[in-house]
C-alpha cells in the first residue's frame, strides 16, 4: 500500500465511523453470552461472525454492501512469510476498484490480576502500530479493550499511567474521550510511528461480562 496515498478524508468521511458501527453491531449480537471467562481468540471470533451476518442481512443500510470482514488475516512485512506472518485480529475493508480503505483493529483482554494494561499498550498491541507491523501507510486504527473485569474508566485511567511512563508510545496527542458512536465507549490519541508518519489510534472498551453477574 503506498505511503503517499492520502486517506485521512475518507476515514474522516465515513470509514471510521462505518466500521466502527460494525463493531457495535458485532458486540451487540453477542453481549448477551458469557464472555468474561474467554480467550482473546474467542471473543474475536464470535464478534467477527456475527458482523459477518450483519453484512448478509438485508436489514442493513445500502452503503455497507461494499464492506468485508477479515478475521486473523496475515499481515505483511517484517520479512515473514507463510506460518511465520503475524495476523490482525480484525480488518474491515471497504471493497473497491484501486486502494482499498481498510480499518484494523487489535484486540485484548483486559482483566484483574491476569490481562493488565501493560501487554495492551507493548509489543502485543500498541506498539504493532508505533512500529508499523499494522496498519502501515492508512492514517488511523483501533484497538479493543475487551473488559472482563472492572469498569471502562478504571482501565482508561490504567492506560493513562502507563502512557506517563513508556516513552516507546511517542505520544503526540495524548488519550482523550471522543464520541463516535453513543453506543460505543471511545477515546483516542496519537503516536508517532517509527518512520515519522503519525497515527491515530480509536481506544474502543468493550463490555465482556455481565453487569448482573
Amino acid at each position: 500500500m503506498p505511503h503517499t496515498y492520502n486517506w485521512t478524508s475518507v476515514y474522516q468521511d465515513y470509514f471510521r465511523q462505518d466500521a466502527l458501527q460494525l463493531l457495535a453491531w458485532g458486540h451487540q449480537d453477542i453481549c448477551s453470552q458469557r464472555l468474561d471467562d474467554l480467550e482473546e481468540t474467542d471473543i474475536t471470533g464470535f464478534i467477527s461472525e456475527a458482523i459477518d451476518k450483519r453484512l448478509q442481512s438485508l436489514s442493513i443500510p445500502d452503503r455497507f454492501d461494499r464492506y468485508a470482514i477479515k478475521e486473523d488475516n496475515p499481515s505483511t512485512g517484517e520479512n515473514r512469510t507463510g506460518k511465520r506472518r503475524r495476523r490482525l485480529d480484525l480488518v474491515i475493508e471497504r471493497v473497491q476498484s484501486g486502494p482499498r480503505p481498510r480499518y484494523t483493529f487489535e484486540a485484548k483482554r483486559l482483566r484483574h490480576n491476569s490481562h493488565n494494561m501493560n501487554q495492551y499498550c507493548g509489543d502485543e498491541g500498541i506498539l504493532r502500530f508505533v512500529k508499523e507491523v499494522y496498519a502501515t501507510g492508512y492514517p488511523e486504527a483501533a484497538m479493543i479493550g475487551y473488559l472482563q473485569s472492572d469498569s471502562a474508566i478504571y482501565w482508561i485511567e490504567k492506560m493513562k499511567e502507563v502512557f506517563a511512563s513508556d516513552s516507546r508510545l511517542n505520544i503526540i496527542k495524548p488519550l482523550e474521550k471522543q464520541i463516535v458512536l453513543r453506543s460505543l465507549d471511545t477515546w483516542v490519541s496519537e503516536h508517532l510511528r517509527l518512520s515519522s508518519n503519525p497515527i491515530t489510534i480509536y481506544h474502543v472498551m468493550l463490555l465482556c461480562y455481565l453487569k448482573n453477574q
